[in-house]
């Protein structure tokens, strides 16, 4: 377990170092025409809301830092609710925030019940089946895993969008 807490918090530090200075301009850039990015819609909670689709077009869509960010966070709050909480809640019922503080905010807040879980978890518990948001039910392990893959994997991405961004406004 402390390998694990000890990947999540160091991926999570990275993602943080990365993430300083971050402007709203920088968190909606769109790198590339058609973009998948962060959308304005006042009827959604936060105010603003993202394309998502399980089966994606392809070639996939280029996804801005906001939607990365907005997709850790989302990941975070629902395999967290529905494997170790109450599972009432879906993706639609997020709010999705359209500034860096906020989208940052959010991110910060949903790894806590993530850090919670760790915190108390024994090895044992890893192999323990919980509830899914996708139907199929997974071992705790699995959602850590998934989630950390998740912070891994789009984090780096972040990082690359704003090296690219600062590049591009030398």
């Amino acid at each position: 377990m402390s390998l694990l807490r000890r990947a999540w918090e160091v991926s999570a530090a990275r993602l943080e170092q990365r993430c300083l200075g971050l402007s709203d301009a920088e968190l909606l850039w769109e790198p590339v025409a058609d973009s998948w990015n962060l959308i304005a819609d006042p009827q959604h909670p936060g105010g603003w809301t993202y394309p998502y689709e399980f089966n994606p077009p392809r070639p996939h869509p280029v996804t801005t830092i906001g939607w990365r960010l907005v997709h850790i966070t989302a990941d975070n709050w629902i395999y967290t609710e529905h494997a170790f909480g109450a599972g009432v809640r879906n993706f639609p019922d997020l709010p999705v925030h359209g500034t860096a503080v906020e989208a940052l905010a959010d991110w910060r807040a949903s790894r806590e019940p993530v850090v919670a879980w760790l915190d108390a978890a024994h090895d044992d518990d890893l192999g323990e089946v919980r509830p899914s948001h996708l139907g199929e039910p997974m071992t705790a392990g699995e959602v850590v895993r998934i989630l950390l893959d998740e912070q891994i994997h789009h984090g780096a991405e972040i990082a690359v969008l704003r090296d690219l961004y600062l590049r591009r406004t030398r």
